[in-house]
């Protein structure tokens, strides 16, 4: 055979060597997986008695590892999942909360005469709607605050000009019946509704709708929202006291002894059922109360008067009077420990 020939037998034969060698190195890689594969089967199946402790102890101690880094990062992935609204009220209820909180929603008119093209009186009050649904939202995300009361018109409101009357009483009846409508915020936070005052003065239909929306929203239990609607509270004071006169005649007449007290007269006041007050507010910038649950407003009620016209009154607005009331009520906390 020449020394070409040679060559290019030798030539030929490498490509084959090393295919061959790949075939075997692959078919070794496969044996030797199958084979791990197996060892691991067979060791968690029949774990050998010396080195099962000792693996499980690594394991205990990688996994308590991982959840030293986990833990932080899942807190971090829920907080930003949050909506930044519902982090910060949630972050509000860490501190002392009101229990009671009550408005008088005044501004609604000025508010819409002092729009560049004045707008009709009556949007005004549409706009305070809108207002009232918002703050409603605010107060009750609020762990801890049960009770949420509003002045929606004054018995003195009756004086105003009759179209004025009539279009509030439409609105009220409208609006009641939107607010504890399914899916509402009355229903998704079960708030009962109880209208306060001398329903009496209402106009019939008006009268039907209210004690239809009360009716409604009898069985909730979460929170309360005092709608107070003609309301004046001189008037509600003289009531109970009425109540009482009569009450005590009565106990006269059985030779008993009639308990006039603080608490009696309490007990017979339209908000008996509430709570005392914790934070009062009042928008538009007038700092009176005018006749607004003078009874229930005692010597911890915290008044807030804010320039705002009650349609623009939102989140922005409450967040600081919450937080001067828990700075308020660490410090008489911290001074009844110090004493």
């Amino acid at each position: 055979m020449s020394p070409s020939a040679v060559e290019v037998g030798r030539a030929n034969a490498k490509p084959v060597a090393r295919t061959a060698s790949a075939d075997t190195s692959s078919q070794a890689a496969a044996a030797a997986a199958a084979a791990a594969a197996a060892a691991a089967s067979h060791a968690s199946s029949s774990p050998s008695p010396t080195s099962s402790p000792w693996h499980s102890r690594t394991l205990l101690i990688i996994w308590a590892f991982l959840g030293l880094l986990l833990t932080p990062l899942q807190a971090l992935i829920y907080l930003l999942r949050i909506p930044l609204r519902k982090l910060l009220l949630r972050m509000l209820s860490l501190g002392p909360i009101p229990r009671h909180m009550a408005f008088i929603m005044d501004g609604n008119r000025r508010w819409a005469n002092s729009q560049k093209v004045p707008l009709p009186v009556k949007q005004g009050h549409i706009s305070g709607f809108g207002a009232l649904k918002t703050v409603l939202e605010v107060c009750l995300e609020l762990r801890g605050l049960d009770t949420v009361s509003v002045y929606a018109f004054a018995i003195d409101n009756f004086k105003r000009e009759p179209e004025e009357v009539e279009a509030l009483m439409m609105l009220a009846k409208r609006n009641l019946k939107e607010l504890a409508g399914h899916g509402e915020v009355l229903a998704r936070h079960s708030v009962r509704l109880r209208i306060v005052g001398r329903r009496e003065l209402l106009p019939i239909d008006v009268r039907a709708a209210v004690e239809s929306v009360e009716r409604m929203t009898l069985g909730n239990k979460r929170a309360t929202l005092n709608v107070c609607i003609p309301y004046a509270s001189r008037d509600e004071m003289a009531g109970a006291v009425r109540s009482l006169v009569d009450h005590a005649s009565r106990v006269r007449q059985n030779d008993m002894e009639p308990q006039c007290t603080q608490d009696a007269l309490q007990q017979r006041m339209l908000l008996a059922h509430s709570p005392p007050v914790d934070v009062m507010v009042r928008t538009s910038g007038v700092k009176r109360l005018s006749d607004f649950m003078l009874w229930q407003s005692c010597e911890e009620t915290h008044l807030h008067f804010t320039a705002r016209y009650w349609p623009l009154f939102g989140l922005r607005e409450l967040i600081p009077i919450i937080l001067d009331y828990q700075r308020a009520e660490w410090r008489r906390r911290l001074m009844s420990w110090a004493s």
